[in-house]
């Protein structure tokens, strides 16, 4: 195969001397710095300084002049949904909508600029009723303004909570009766449904929708591959399965293998939230990192609770600003115990969406419960999220080997909130991600697009600030919380690739490993942390090969 040699670079390979894989060095001094990089066949070869790797290279060798840029490893999304986030590129766009006069308006005009089938509904995504100038859910109401010919789904932000219209119920078989395990489906005081429906209730709706074509998902995933290499992405860690079937979403993937089209690296997770669920697939005979370079099969992926936004995150006790709710509790401590302990034993390693601390003790209890039975598997489970947690859910994680998957960018949307929703005390214990990372809790970074954008940078700078893009709060929210530049780089990267088993092909730029790399506009580990946001990526290769540059 011929080689490559990308020579006259700063290279940060993220190596660390003698740290253990899942470490996030706190300064760039003790990242390993190189000049040249030797690449044949996907992977790195060599790494030094240019007069050696020059002297050794053959004529037949490209050589690419990197021109003193910045490189780093390819970005690693450690929880995303990026079937959704490409999906949205045809879906109905509530994204900043100020009133449910602006849905019903974007959702008409919709209808009439869309090629729609008599099969399709109208699916729109993004809402916040917080930035509503008057902060009141969309329910069927304004679901039947839209339409009443056709179902409309209406997902907020969080995808945690959304409003359908009667079509969409009638679809769904839901009536006043209807009791869904882990779900709510709020009614009018008469006691009729009035189209608000939350968790297990709202993904039971979901998978209602007609499953989108085969040309649309071709679609949907090229045009979110665009923009993720764009962002430096070159692995993402993806839930897949509320856009398409199984099945449906391997066959997507091995069609674009074959024809050499996919420009990520994917470790699917698979949401199978019951016994008999996980049972059946089990059957297949798939296990946690089965597969090629391009896909493996990765966690099982179970939603315990909702999200802060929508007060359906489970919380240990009621949110402050609104007394006698304490969220949505997807599951009991029995069902999640059973669910955890067969995919445990089984040797599938568990993502647990869970922000409230409600929720992370019962699947840190559920982990230390199937370890106890079962000590001999090492399968690093995570929780997603993990926004609410005290110090002792903290030590009990780290002593389970229990990893983190956290979204810096969630603290530039969600701090205006924290205050309101918990109170003072608990606000102090939200987010910690400094103190994870001082803990020695193994993190990955993630952006769980398209609920926040897929761009690492912008994670990388709410991680590094604690702030929004208007630079607020004054001196960040919670500044002691403040990751450094390469601990948050190092998020993206190696810590990422711990938490799924990779740390020995991605993650780092090192003999033996893909060559999966970014070169960047300016050194991101020299500029002032209020200009992290404008960095931008001018080139992502995946295994050697140039898969985006912004010439």
């Amino acid at each position: 195969m011929k080689k490559t040699l990308f020579y006259h670079g700063k290279i940060y390979t993220m190596q660390v001397t003698g740290r253990a894989a899942d470490y996030l060095p706190e300064t760039a001094d003790e990242i390993k710095m190189v000049q040249s990089m030797l690449v044949e066949d996907g992977k790195i070869l060599r790494i030094g300084c240019d007069e050696t790797l020059l002297a050794e290279v053959d004529a037949q060798t490209e050589k690419i002049d990197l021109k003193g840029r910045t490189v780093i490893p390819g970005f690693n999304d450690s929880h995303c949904h990026i079937l959704a986030t490409g999906l949205n590129q045809v879906r109905l766009d509530l994204r900043g909508v100020k009133s449910v006069e602006e849905i019903i308006e974007r959702g008409k005009e919709y209808i009439r600029e869309m090629p729609l089938s008599e099969e399709d509904w109208i699916v729109g995504y993004g809402f916040d009723q917080n930035i509503f100038e008057k902060p009141v859910l969309p329910d069927k109401k304004i679901a039947e303004a839209i339409s009443t010919e056709r179902p409309v789904f209406l997902d907020r932000v969080c995808g945690h909570v959304g409003a359908v219209n009667q079509a969409a119920l009638d679809a769904a078989g839901f009536d006043e009766h209807t009791a869904i395990l882990g779900g709510v489906l709020d009614k009018n005081p008469d006691g009729s449904l009035n189209g608000i429906l939350r968790e297990a209730a709202l993904d039971k709706m979901r998978r209602v929708i007609p499953q989108p074509s085969g040309e649309t998902l071709v679609f949907a995933l090229r045009k979110i591959m665009e923009q993720a290499n764009r962002f430096g992405v070159t692995s993402v860690q993806t839930d897949d399965l509320e856009s398409a079937k199984l099945d449906t979403v391997l066959e997507l993937y091995d069609e674009m293998i074959q024809k050499g089209q996919l420009t990520l690296r994917v470790y699917e997770e698979i949401q199978q939230p019951r016994v008999p669920d996980l049972n059946a697939f089990l059957e297949r005979g798939l296990r946690t990192g089965d597969g090629n370079p391009y896909f493996r099969v990765g966690n099982i992926k179970l939603l315990t609770d909702g999200s802060l936004g929508a007060r359906t995150a489970y919380m240990a006790e009621d949110y402050a600003d609104d007394p006698g709710n304490d969220g949505v509790a997807v599951y009991t401590q029995e069902a999640m115990d059973e669910v955890v302990e067969l995919a445990h034993a089984s040797g599938m390693q568990i993502a647990f969406h869970a922000i409230g601390d409600g929720a992370v003790n019962q699947a840190v209890t559920a982990v230390e419960r199937a370890q106890q039975k079962h000590p001999e598997k090492k399968l690093r489970h995570r929780i997603v999220h993990c926004q609410f947690v005290d110090e002792d859910i903290l030590k009990r994680m780290k002593e389970a080997g229990i990893c983190a998957d956290i979204q810096p960018s969630f603290t530039a949307s969600d701090y205006p909130l924290v205050y309101s929703r918990l109170g003072s005390e608990r606000e102090k214990w939200s987010y910690m991600w400094k103190t994870m990372a001082q803990m020695q809790i193994p993190l990955g970074g993630g952006s769980d697009a398209p609920v926040e954008t897929i761009d690492p940078i912008w994670g990388i700078y709410c991680a590094v600030t604690r702030q929004d893009g208007d630079r607020k709060p004054f001196g960040g929210w919670h500044p002691e919380e403040k990751l450094t530049v390469a601990q948050a780089v190092a998020l993206y990267t190696r810590g990422s690739a711990y938490v799924q088993f990779a740390e020995e092909e991605k993650g780092q730029l090192a003999p033996g490993m893909l060559a999966d790399f970014i070169v960047l506009s300016e050194d991101i580990f020299e500029i002032a942390e209020e200009k992290l946001k404008d960095l931008h990526v001018e080139e992502t290769y995946l295994g050697g090969k140039l898969c985006y540059s912004a010439k």
